[in-house]
């Protein structure tokens, strides 16, 4: 009993040094980012209250140091991400496959964003969509539905300095979509940390080769 008594107080102590570290302190992890931010109003926002993707914190910053006025992007997947990118590049196409959230994102204003919808399917139209306009892409976000033959269908779409960035990689069921681009020639620049709003360490993947539009 006592021994018992003595972990459970010993628990509580480490949790009120993490509430003091991380919750109660504004220069913590949590504030700094904007995790608690996007926490309270269920979106994901930096600090400043700037719309940002729903990935990783690593990656985040580093598009915010590299993304450029003449890139062209195309993502698969929109949303608050899409609102990002609208603010750091030329130009963003995105297709969203949930018609509510589609209708929702589509409504707020973006001047150099165009937002389509396609319906969920598997190797179909929604993977082949990035066909449908007349672009070549310095930059494919792959955060959609059939991520594996998105990135298939993304390859021939890039220009000679585009990249691929592939978010929740560590999923086993994309290993087919990394070994396609690894045979392809890309090679692989990981992030990893705490999403918006999550608890677990996510991965996001950037597919690179030489002499590409982010300096890697």
């Amino acid at each position: 009993m006592i021994l018992s008594m003595f972990k459970i107080i010993n628990k509580l102590r480490y949790q009120i040094k993490a509430y003091k570290k991380l919750i109660n302190n504004k220069e913590s992890f949590l504030y700094h980012t904007g995790w608690m931010n996007s926490l309270h109003l269920k979106k994901p926002i930096d600090r400043d209250g700037n719309n940002i993707p729903w990935m990783n914190y690593s990656i985040v910053e580093f598009l915010k140091e590299r993304l450029t006025k003449d890139i062209t992007l195309f993502e698969y997947g929109s949303g608050f991400s899409t609102l990002f990118y609208s603010t750091h590049v030329n130009n963003v196409i995105s297709i969203e496959y949930n018609k509510k959230w589609f209708d929702y994102i589509k409504n707020i204003p973006s001047s150099n964003s165009e937002i389509y919808f396609y319906e969920k399917d598997i190797d179909g139209r929604y993977c082949r969509a990035i066909h449908d306009f007349e672009y070549l892409y310095k930059i494919v976000i792959v955060d959609g539905r059939d991520r594996v033959n998105c990135i298939k269908q993304s390859v021939s779409k890039l220009t000679c300095d585009g990249v691929i960035i592939l978010d929740d990689s560590n999923r086993k069921y994309y290993k087919d979509g990394i070994i396609f681009l690894n045979e392809h020639g890309f090679r692989e620049l990981s992030f990893y940390g705490l999403k918006p709003n999550e608890a677990f360490t996510s991965k996001t993947s950037v597919f690179y080769r030489d002499n590409n539009c982010l300096g890697i």
